[in-house]
Order: structure tokens, then C-alpha cells, then sequence
């Protein structure tokens, strides 16, 4: 998948919701606001809006996405909500951030076009990046239609589900303390009727 070429299409308002998502609204309202310097990362920032939203509730933010002109999209959106984010081209399984530096990482589907054989470098950045007891707000699809599957094949986007088992192997107790798996849909400007999806709330301990 071409992620530069699917912000030059226009392709990717599949997956840019227009304001900050729902689930991350509703984490933060429970969670309440971050302590003073907490930090903040967006993997996959794609377009910025959940990178924005984390920026206005208080975080320091750092957006990571490989792809340049999602950065650029970010920080034109970045600036005209006037809010201060560092944006940085990066991927999810060699992330730009120092250790042990983030108190919370959202991502909002991710992971789930990492391919399987790839994951387990994406979790060992996830342990090396945050801090004990931060957490990672992790969305992405969950089993598909065979219509659905179709229509992410001709998209071209690369798929895989998050399912308990995986991230039972990627994220073990020993390490990680994991949430439920809860069903949502994840939903965008061109796609109404959602994803299906998992979202689940990971803390490192």
C-alpha cells in the first residue's frame, strides 16, 4: 500500500473521521485530563485529528505516520486549531521516540495493517516506549465479511484482525495488563457504516 499516494487520491478519507474519534473522546473523558507534562503518542497519525484533540486536552503530542503528506495534512489541520505537536515520518515497529518517554499511545488502526509476521516488533516498541503503568488505546478491525474482505482487497489495503490470541502472545501478562476486547465500529467520512472492529486498553506494568 502506497500511503503518499492514497493522501494525493484522496483515498484516504476511508479512514479520516473528521474530528478526534469517539472511542479516544470517551477514553479521556473516564480517564480525565493528563497530569502536567504527560506525553502523549499517535501512531499513525494519519490526518492529525486525534493527535489535535490529545494537543488541546493537555498532552505533549508526538504524531508518527510513514507517510509525508499525511504529515503535512496534520500539520496544516495542527496549526489552523492552534495547538503545538511534533510530527514525525516514522513506522510503527521502529517508532522516533526516546524510552520509557510516553504516558499514552493511541492507535487507531495501525496495527492492523502491520503484517502478522511483522507485529512483534510493533508490541516490543510499545514495552520500550512507555513508561510503567502507561497505556496504549488500541483499534482495528476484527473478522470481516467475506464482502468486506473483498472490498479491502480491491482498496488494496492489507488487513489482519486483532483477536484475543494475538494479542495474548504479543502483549503477555508478564509485561502487560490487558482489558477487554470489546466490538466497535470505526468509522470515516466515506465510510458511514463503520468497520468492524476490536478496541482494547493495554497498560504496561
Amino acid at each position: 500500500m502506497d500511503w503518499n499516494q492514497a493522501y494525493e487520491k484522496g483515498d484516504f478519507k476511508n479512514w479520516d473521521f473528521g474530528s478526534a474519534s469517539p472511542e479516544l473522546v470517551s477514553y479521556l473523558a473516564v480517564r480525565g485530563l493528563p497530569a502536567a507534562g504527560s506525553r502523549a503518542l499517535d501512531i499513525g497519525c494519519g490526518g492529525g485529528w486525534d493527535a489535535i484533540f490529545l494537543a488541546q486536552c493537555g498532552f505533549a503530542v508526538t504524531g508518527v505516520d510513514v507517510s509525508p503528506k499525511a504529515l503535512s495534512l496534520a500539520a496544516m489541520r495542527a496549526k489552523k486549531a492552534g495547538v503545538s505537536i511534533r510530527f514525525r515520518t516514522g513506522d510503527a515497529r521502529n517508532l522516533p521516540v526516546e524510552d520509557l518517554s510516553i504516558d499514552f499511545a493511541n492507535d487507531r488502526g495501525c496495527f492492523h495493517v502491520i503484517p502478522r509476521e511483522e507485529r512483534h516488533r510493533y508490541a516490543e516498541e510499545i514495552w520500550r516506549i512507555l513508561k510503567p503503568g502507561g497505556q496504549l488505546l488500541l483499534r482495528g478491525c476484527r473478522e470481516m465479511s467475506p464482502e468486506m474482505q473483498e472490498s479491502m482487497r480491491r482498496s488494496s489495503i492489507p488487513m489482519s484482525p486483532i483477536t484475543e490470541e494475538i494479542l495474548d502472545r504479543l502483549f503477555p501478562t508478564e509485561r502487560f495488563f490487558r482489558g477487554p476486547v470489546l466490538p466497535i465500529r470505526l468509522t470515516g467520512e466515506d465510510r458511514p457504516e463503520g468497520l468492524p472492529a476490536h478496541i482494547v486498553l493495554i497498560t504496561k506494568r
